[in-house]
């Protein structure tokens, strides 16, 4: 049976505040081979970890980093540092205006070029994704999406709903399906050979897919 990588869901959300820097850290410390943050700037341009648009009635784009980190959200960048050598980051950048991801993109390519080598970007945009492949030609991208898609856009691996990975095990890619939480369904996956499984509870799938 293939061993696919084991990715903690916004860390280790069945545990632990989504995109936090505890969840990380339990994360990696429970033997997930890597975490996935979904990240959006702020308002000084900053990348935060933060999956929806508004936090607390306010958008992400009008806080400041420092009030966000006061209120447990905490920067790309920490959780960079939190990740071990060996592990891998899968950063999910959230959807942007063109304009505005292009400003905003020296920064986040400052931050992952560094560790390229255990990063994957993945987005539900395309855009977001050409314009990840210009700045740092040698990550790996994954293409986000909740249903099966009537073309394949060449050149990216795919992150689907784990619901669609059988009617995708032809087209020749990647699989790094989400989000997968049941015992049997990891093993099923891990058979059809996935290269990865993301997942809320990292702890159960690493006993699982390596037990």
């Amino acid at each position: 049976m293939t061993i696919p990588l084991v990715i903690g869901h916004r860390g280790f959300a069945a545990r632990f505040p989504d995109n936090s820097l505890a969840g990380v850290r339990a994360a990696f410390a429970a033997g997930a081979d890597g975490v996935e943050v979904d990240v959006r700037p702020c308002a000084d341009g900053a990348w935060v970890c933060h999956h929806d648009m508004v936090r607390n009635g306010r958008k992400v784009a009008l806080w400041s980093q420092a009030a966000l980190r006061r209120d447990g959200v905490p920067a790309l960048a920490e959780v960079v540092d939190a990740a071990p050598d060996g592990g891998w980051l899968f950063v999910e950048v959230k959807p942007l205006p063109a304009r505005e991801f292009a400003v905003r993109l020296g920064a986040l390519a400052g931050l992952l070029a560094a560790r390229a080598a255990r990063t994957r970007v993945i987005s539900s945009s395309l855009p977001v994704l050409a314009a990840v492949e210009d700045a740092l030609p040698l990550l790996p991208r994954s293409w986000v999406f909740a249903d099966l898609p009537e073309w394949l856009p060449n050149g990216l691996d795919l992150a689907p709903k784990h619901t669609l990975v059988e009617a995708l095990l032809g087209s020749g890619r990647e699989l790094h399906p989400w989000t997968v939480n049941r015992p049997g369904r990891m093993r099923g996956l891990a058979g059809l050979g996935v290269a990865s499984i993301t997942t809320n509870e990292p702890a159960l799938a690493v006993g699982v897919v390596r037990g």
